[in-house]
């Protein structure tokens, strides 16, 4: 009985690792691929709450830390790093994070919590259950921590240590350096910005109802005969309409107020918008390329505009300081942050499709392409965003699998290779004969010791 039990807390304890270990992975990865936007979500937080210590900077690296933070607990604790450290930081952190949960559920200053980034949208309901469940899971991990199964070996744990750095120090740093490495919002290259906007209505079917006889039946098509008399007709819902996934998208222009959004959509060809959240924020390292690319859209008849949240004053010094002469427009902050994770940042459509996002510091050079198209495939069709997960998630697993099947290896080489004990100096070590098993006789009789006797 008391063994059954044993292998019952044995399970219990791993599956909830393995499944804790997942959720980490999972939630420091969306978090890292776009740590500006896990920064943007701890400025709702901070604004909700009042709490105005900290600057953007500071945001940052936190938001920079956390995601690492998560990741790193999530691949350790999987792999068996550091357990007794790594169980309790995690049992530390649930109980940090459900009651912070619990407490934004109530007072409900943010309607997503962005525990997973854009990847999943999770309301403060949902949030409080999942912490729940998670801390029940670290809670399991942290008393049954003797009982793990891990999958590296204490000596061997500095590679998956140095992996594991390296790995999510590389995916922070290409999005922070250009843009996300992985893109999961409306905006993303490949998305029908047309579509995203209008949405799907209802759509209904006139249904037509007769009667025979006394009995009333519906038809929506010929009758069967003519001897059914029309009752009345009704309209029934079919298909429930999809709200549009992108409800902001708005450009204004400043002086005749007019919306000029569904206009860009509705462009066949190409069409180029520089978005600049703010202007006094933006950078100005790149605004030579900015205006190069303005000359060839000029020059070959492509439209080409800017949209800002800044106010009259600070464009009028932005095209002083820039030799700006692009139109510029209005456009909501939050909608032009959510587009491109960069100021400013470059993004190119083509009948309504996204075909293209460029940073600052990663705008093309046009003079080396004969076409926009060229450029947007030159940049972005070699890595699709959108499909690039299972490529990340190769590169994590492969090499942690390698590192599992070496660390095997070489624990079987060291088994087979034990040195024997070499003899001290002057020490004759005694050489064991082989026991050689007494061969009995069969027709002797056994010998008859006294104590034999005795028991008898």
């Amino acid at each position: 009985m008391q063994i059954k039990k044993n292998i019952t807390y044995t399970l219990i304890a791993n599956i909830s690792r393995v499944v804790l270990s997942l959720v980490l992975v999972v939630s420091g990865f969306v978090k890292a691929v776009d740590p500006v936007g896990f920064m943007y979500k701890l400025q709702e937080y901070t604004k909700a709450l009042s709490v105005e210590a900290f600057s953007d900077d500071w945001l940052l690296f936190f938001a920079i830390v956390m995601a690492a933070l998560e990741f790193l607990m999530g691949v350790f604790m999987f792999m068996g790093v550091y357990r007794r450290f790594i169980s309790t930081l995690a049992f530390a952190l649930m109980i940090v994070f459900t009651i912070f949960t619990t407490y934004v559920y109530f007072t409900a200053p943010v309607d997503d919590c962005g525990c997973f980034g854009d990847a999943f949208e999770l309301t403060n309901g949902a949030t409080v259950i999942k912490n729940i469940l998670l801390l029940l899971l670290s809670a399991a991990v942290f008393f049954g921590r003797r009982r793990l199964v891990w999958n590296i070996s204490a000596r061997n744990r500095w590679m998956v240590v140095i992996f594991s750095f390296f790995y999510i120090a590389v995916v922070e740093g290409m999005s922070l350096s250009s843009l996300p490495v992985l893109d999961f919002r409306p905006y993303a290259v490949g998305n029908n910005l047309r579509e995203m906007v209008e949405g799907a209505p209802e759509v209904y079917e006139i249904k037509h109802v007769y009667e025979k006889d006394g009995e009333r039946m519906v038809f929506s098509d010929s009758l069967p005969d003519s001897s059914w008399s029309f009752v009345e007709s009704r309209s029934e819902l079919v298909k429930e309409g999809e709200e549009p996934l992108i409800g902001d998208f708005s450009i204004v222009d400043w002086e005749t107020d007019e919306d000029i959004a569904a206009g860009l959509l509705a462009d066949t060809g190409y069409v180029c918008i520089v978005a600049i959240e703010f202007v006094e924020r933006a950078s100005v390292s790149r605004v030579d390329k900015v205006n190069d690319l303005y000359d060839y859209c000029v020059e070959n008849n492509v439209p080409f505009l800017a949209a800002t949240a800044s106010g009259e004053e600070e464009i009028a010094l932005w095209r002083r300081r820039t030799g700006a002469e692009y139109p510029i427009y209005w456009a909501d902050n939050m909608m032009l942050r959510t587009m491109v994770r960069s100021n400013p940042g470059i993004v190119l459509l083509n009948n309504g499709v996204v075909v293209g996002k460029w940073s600052a510091d990663g705008i093309p050079d046009v003079d080396s392409y004969s076409s926009l198209s060229k450029a947007s495939n030159k940049l972005f069709k070699d890595f699709d965003r959108n499909s690039g997960m299972g490529f990340w998630m190769l590169l994590l697993i492969v090499p942690l699998v390698v590192i599992g099947l070496l660390d095997a290896l070489m624990a079987r080489y060291k088994r087979s290779k034990k040195p024997r004990r070499l003899p001290k100096e002057g020490e004759v070590l005694p050489v064991e004969e082989p026991a050689v098993p007494e061969i009995q006789k069969p027709d002797e009789e056994p010998e008859v010791t006294e104590e034999k006797k005795i028991q008898e």
